[in-house]
């Protein structure tokens, strides 16, 4: 026994014995010249663990016993091996890999899936977002297989997003890392974000990290914006398209010195034609003006990098009857829809760097906005005004070495919500600061374990828990398996969220207590093989995850005349499969296929307080996408083409009064996009077209006729609003 108990304490004691062994990889060339290599790998053979190296060349490892080799490698370079015998400061020389310099031939993994990421997350890169217009950031997923987008209704020109079969209110969407798109601009923000500002998006399915906050149910969508240090000097894209829209987008970058940069990032757009494709009295799509102005500065040193900047949005858009003029109209006569928002934002962040440890670092996140909406719907008024501020602390180091991390810190969120619409007002502050840890487990090229927890403590709702899970397991060198499991929560911003259900004759009725949450579990499933036909790279992406809601907020259209909004009485789910696969057959040549099925579903109100069970309206069940995309030798000239084709889907039967009426299947349709790109040496031209074939909903807007009639509902939008699209464009830039 006694001995079991000292080899007992002997484990939990080796960390202490550990020695540190560090030193610094630096390249040398014929002539002498010297140069740190960051990101080179440094491996312990004897204890099985390894690290980068950080800026500056240096390493630190944990070593429990010696002697043992030390290998390094870095891309470009000769590998190298030293013995070590004991704790030192060990200076290794790599000299170039002259014949891998020599012909450097880089085959790109077909698709855009993180093989190292734990979740299972896909990366949208520059590249991928130039195979389409990408205007803004609710056009920037029309080659994705994941997402789909849709017009909330026939009249404002909202779109929302659809992740897992869910809406875009459970994607935790941020911008660099800040919560964006939520609450009063969770009905236009998409429309927000330029596509030019864009330098990548990181699209993860389930649940997403803690440290993120608890807002995420399906997924997390982070946006890169250009950066003041790496961007072009100036960029210039002019966009037009033959329904009258016009886009100027500017971006400029300077630096100061090494150390400081600052960048400048404008945007305009405009609809001006007013355009009636279907011939039902009603715009099919709003008239609208934008500016969006964006300034930000970094300063970096060895040991601190801040950054900080700010913001200011402005758009006006009108809708509604052709003869509609927002100054002379009679708003009980001729039907008109106008919104107004303006938005103020302004963003600070600040890491500590450790150079010799770069595993360690200390990052500081603040954000604070203010937004203010105004809009009508006919003679119904709605004001909103939001004030919110971000914090978030978070810390991150080591236990032992690199095989063991973990972060933790404490985050801060505040929002005041002022919100009137008609007679009615509604207004309330929330304050919800927040603890979280997160310990990572890796086993290199094997397995990696993410445990995750938070706890926030909402001033209305009380204390909310958030556990979190994620594993990768690198089953071979060419199968990978993800697993995740946890739970998110939200509160609910029941008219902010649902704007485009105000466009209808429809009585809105607010049922049960609106200090209400939305809480949720998220299972998800991921299977990644590379394989080789041919001799070229291909791959195949399986993925299944599973939504249970233990309560929902929802949105009720199954009886006519009236919307209900209430919590969900009984069960609600949404289940999502997909497959997709990715090829290059021949060199510059991708081709990627994709099956999405989706059985979503909840229980609604019936007769007589019955429940029925009924699938998601509006939401295809299946559906398919290809994308082929050729370029040729040095990206001189590109091809882009994209089919996407949606099953049917259910829509609510507004013609019968109850809501245990027979279903309503609209059917199913065919989208075609391409692109076709000149590069030049400075610049660049592109033409394009969307909805090739010209499809639309025939009926978008139900009793057109006489909008201010009980029936009027421009809400039943399950096609394409507008017509075939041909756009062009020109992308200028001075590196």
């Amino acid at each position: 026994m006694n001995r079991y108990i000292f080899i007992f304490f002997s484990f939990l004691a080796a960390p202490l014995w550990a020695q540190e062994l560090n030193g610094r990889v630096m390249s040398l060339d014929a002539q002498g010249n010297m140069a740190d290599i960051p990101g080179a790998t440094v491996y312990y053979t004897k204890d099985k663990l390894g690290a980068p190296t950080g800026l500056d060349g240096v390493f630190k490892l944990r070593v429990r016993s010696f002697p043992g080799w030390l290998i390094i490698r870095a891309i470009g370079f000769n590998s190298d091996s030293v013995w070590v015998d004991k704790p030192q400061f060990v200076h290794v020389h790599l000299s170039a890999d002259n014949k891998q310099l020599n012909e450097v031939k880089v085959v790109a993994s077909p698709g855009g899936q993180d093989v190292q990421s734990i979740q299972s997350r896909e990366i949208l890169t520059m590249k991928t977002l130039a195979k389409a217009a990408c205007c803004n950031l609710s056009e920037s997923f029309e080659t994705n297989a994941s997402v789909s987008v849709n017009f909330t209704d026939a009249v404002t020109g909202a779109k929302q997003i659809s992740l897992l079969g869910l809406s875009g209110t459970y994607v935790q969407t941020n911008v660099e890392n800040i919560p964006s798109i939520r609450g009063l601009k969770s009905t236009y923000g998409l429309n927000y974000i330029p596509g030019t500002w864009i330098r990548s998006i990181d699209l993860a399915k389930g649940q997403s990290s803690v440290v993120n906050g608890y807002e995420s149910m399906t997924g997390a969508i982070n946006i890169e914006l250009a950066k003041s240090d790496t961007s072009e000097v100036y960029f210039l894209n002019v966009y037009g398209n033959s329904q009258g829209r016009l886009e100027v987008n500017q971006q400029a970058a300077h630096k100061f010195n090494g150390r400081l940069s600052t960048g400048l990032l404008t945007h305009y757009s405009q609809q001006s034609t007013r355009l009636d494709g279907n011939k039902d009295g009603f715009l099919d799509l709003p008239l609208f003006d934008l500016v969006n102005v964006l300034n930000r500065w970094k300063y970096a040193t060895d040991k601190w990098m801040v950054q900080w900047g700010g913001g200011y949005l402005r758009e006006n858009r009108v809708s509604g009857q052709t003869n509609f003029d927002e100054q002379t109209s009679n708003r009980y006569r001729v039907y008109g829809f106008g919104s107004t928002t303006k938005r103020f934002e302004a963003f600070a962040k600040v890491a500590r760097l450790f150079q010799t440890k770069p595993w360690k670092g200390l990052g500081l996140i603040l954000n604070t906005a203010n937004h203010q909406n105004d809009s009508y719907f006919a003679f119904k008024q709605y004001v909103g005004h939001e004030q919110s501020l971000y914090g978030n602390l978070i810390y991150q180091s080591i236990i032992d070495n690199t095989n063991h991390t973990w972060k933790a810190g404490a985050s801060f969120l505040y929002d005041a919500y002022q919100e009137r619409y008609i007679d009615s007002s509604y207004a309330r502050t929330e304050m919800v600061p927040g603890f979280f840890g997160e310990y990572i487990w890796t086993i290199p090229n094997r397995l990696t374990v993410v445990l995750g927890n938070r706890i926030d403590f909402h001033n209305q709702l009380g204390t909310k828990w958030v556990p979190r899970a994620h594993a990768k397991w690198d089953i071979s060198p060419t199968w990978m398996a993800r697993a995740s499991v946890g739970k998110g929560w939200r509160r609910v911003n029941p008219l902010a969220e649902n704007m485009g259900f105000l466009a209808n004759t429809r009585s809105i009725q607010l049922l049960g207590n609106l200090n209400s949450l939305e809480e949720a579990w998220n299972y998800g499933l991921t299977l990644t093989h590379d394989f080789v036909i041919a001799n070229r790279k291909a791959n195949v992406v399986m993925d299944y995850f599973q939504t249970d809601f233990t309560h929902q907020w929802v949105v009720d259209m199954e009886t006519a005349h009236s919307i209900r909004m209430y919590a969900n009485p009984g069960v609600s789910y949404a289940k999502s499969a997909q497959i997709e696969f990715n090829y290059s057959p021949l060199p510059r040549l991708e081709w990627k296929t994709a099956y999405r099925f989706q059985d979503v579903a909840s229980d609604y109100l019936g007769e007589n307080g019955r429940l029925r069970r009924l699938t998601k309206p509006f939401l295809n069940r299946d559906r398919v996408l290809v994308n082929v995309a050729y370029a040729t030798k040095y990206d001189i000239w590109k091809f882009d083409l994209t089919w996407q084709w949606s099953g049917a889907r259910r829509i609510p039967n507004a013609y019968v009064h109850t809501a245990d009426s027979p279903t309503v299947n609209a059917p199913a349709f065919s989208m075609v996009y391409g692109q076709v790109t000149r590069q030049f040496k400075h610049w660049e031209m592109y033409v394009g077209v969307e909805n090739l074939f010209n499809f639309t909903q025939s009926n978008p807007i139900m009793g057109a006729s006489d909008p201010f009639a009980r029936g009027f509902d421009a809400t039943m939008v399950w096609g394409p609003i507008a017509g075939r699209m041909v756009y062009t464009g020109i992308r200028y830039k001075i590196n």
